[in-house]
């Protein structure tokens, strides 16, 4: 199918996957905890300004705390106050289709058939989609995908090395919206690197002098400093070096663990992967440049963390569109099979016949929702919590006793991830404990989960103001409230003890208040 020229096929791809994850992300991509607190903490640095210790919790209330993806977090915010959770859905699913979008014409030009470009732009798709959630970590993703193309471009072309000076700014930014910039700037230090190795080893390299390699070195070492371009400076690279040294966490968060090559959502990668080798197979090994090889730097980590498998996707495909000509299954199908491969048969169109159609709908959605306006989709009220995922329904009670300021506030929850749940919809209470690992530690959270599979005396015990081996001062006291999973060992034990009384029970969740003695 032909389009006309003032309809380009980015604009169809943009729209085919921003209306696929609007149906599909309705709730699913409130599934991360991280969504309801980092909207919190937007909120609280557009009021008071940057934070500098924990508000949220009793039991490290107070301690040095760095919110190191403040900006993103404020863009959150933002978009809460525009329209709620519809206008921050519409915000992920808009970058992620964007991102998609440009892929699919960036493939397009090099002559493939729309079947094949849109099958392998699909195939990233769902190799990416179980990292889809909303939170700053979609900007990654974004960043990611132009800094691969930059790589990618330049490794080809040959532009003018000084063009890449355009990647401090882009890391400066990216700095303060999520850590993921710590990936961008590997990357680009790997590519740089291995350009300057593959000049002296006579291979092909953008790089064509010492001065070549100097402006790299330059460009390398502005990304790198742009980490302190931050109003947090060196306290972010202190968080980000708490992160990156706990290993404990692959033991209790999915997302930190190995790919599981068994698993259903491991499939797609594992088949992105073998296309990607076997374009990468069909360059000649004098003809490999360095910028084809970056995926293997991304699978590699998507294996040892498999929440990386989102990047590995992006760049991949980058990889793919880039090297495809250069391969003998190119010349093979040009010549045997015109139907699936012309080269140079691409239409060439102006750069808004992709972009008004999105622009269009994104802001004819924006509008429904900013007027409060309810339509399927793209409209307000669309945007949901799963009932069995989170313990919605038991925030009628938990809002009816959300304590006063200067009331008894401390609320026990047994599962981690419901303590950004509390957070955002009952700042009130503080709660024992969330997924900040940053804050918490590792070995504390391992801890806790632990004990969440066999409490014993640990409740009894953390409600002693004694000196315990958690951490210097455990000093939690006493609660005043719980929140737990129904049907949990965590759930079991407040349930037995004469001392809490269950205000509502639901399958999902239960919430406890202490009994008045």
């Amino acid at each position: 199918m032909k389009f006309p020229r003032w309809f380009g096929p980015g604009a169809v791809a943009f729209l085919l996957v921003w209306l696929m994850l609007l149906a599909v992300g309705r709730s699913a991509f409130f599934r991360d905890p991280g969504t309801f607190w980092h909207t919190t903490t937007g909120e609280l640095i557009l009021k008071d300004g940057f934070l500098r210790a924990d508000p949220y919790t009793f039991t490290f209330g107070g301690q040095w705390w760095v919110p190191y993806q403040w900006l993103g977090e404020v863009g959150m915010a933002l978009a809460h106050r525009i329209g709620g959770f519809d206008t921050q859905l519409l915000g992920a699913v808009t970058l992620i289709a964007a991102v998609f979008a440009w892929l699919t014409v960036r493939l397009q030009r090099t002559g493939l058939h729309p079947i094949l470009v849109y099958g392998t732009v699909a195939l990233a798709l769902a190799a990416a989609g179980s990292h889809f959630h909303v939170r700053p970590h979609l900007f990654t993703l974004a960043c990611m995908t132009v800094v691969a193309v930059a790589l990618a471009e330049t490794d080809v072309a040959r532009p003018r090395l000084k063009r890449l000076f355009w990647l401090i700014p882009l890391c400066a930014v990216w700095t303060n919206v999520h850590g993921g910039v710590l990936g961008g700037i590997g990357t680009i230090c790997i590519a740089f690197s291995g350009w300057v190795v593959f000049w002296k080893l006579k291979r092909p390299s953008p790089v064509r002098s010492w001065r070549d390699a100097g402006l790299l070195a330059l460009v390398a070492s502005g990304c790198g400093l742009s980490v302190l371009a931050s109003p947090y400076g060196l306290d972010m690279v202190r968080t980000w070096h708490v992160i990156m040294d706990a290993p404990e966490l692959r033991e209790i968060i999915s997302e930190h663990r190995p790919l599981d090559v068994t698993a259903p959502y491991a499939w797609p990668v594992l088949t992105l992967a073998a296309v990607y080798l076997f374009v990468l197979y069909g360059v000649k090994r004098s003809a490999i440049r360095v910028s084809w090889l970056l995926p293997l730097v991304w699978l590699a980590l998507a294996f040892s963390r498999c929440r990386h498998v989102s990047l590995f996707a992006v760049v991949a495909v980058v990889t793919i569109t880039a090297m495809w000509k250069h391969t003998r299954w190119a010349l093979w199908l040009a010549a045997y099979r015109p139907d699936l491969y012309q080269p140079g048969s691409a239409e060439a169109r102006p750069w808004w016949a992709h972009v008004w159609l999105p622009v269009t709908v994104v802001v004819l959605a924006l509008t429904l929702q900013i007027t409060c306006t309810p339509v399927p989709l793209i409209g307000s009220g669309w945007a949901t919590h799963d009932p069995v995922a989170w313990p919605v329904d038991v925030l009628d009670v938990l809002k009816e006793h959300e304590p006063k300021p200067g009331d008894s506030n401390h609320l026990f929850n047994g599962e981690y991830i419901d303590g950004g749940f509390v957070i955002y919809h009952a700042p009130g209470y503080k709660v024992f404990v969330d997924d900040r690992c940053e804050l918490m530690g590792g070995p504390w959270l391992v801890k806790f989960v632990h004990k969440s599979e066999n409490p014993g005396n640990a409740i009894d015990d953390w409600q002693r103001k004694k000196e315990g081996d958690w951490q210097k001062k455990e000093e939690y006291g006493p609660f005043d409230f719980a929140l737990t999973r129904t049907g949990t060992p965590f759930d079991e034990w407040f349930a037995k003890s004469t001392m809490w009384q269950a205000v509502k029970i639901t399958p999902t969740a239960t919430f406890y208040k202490r009994r008045v003695p």
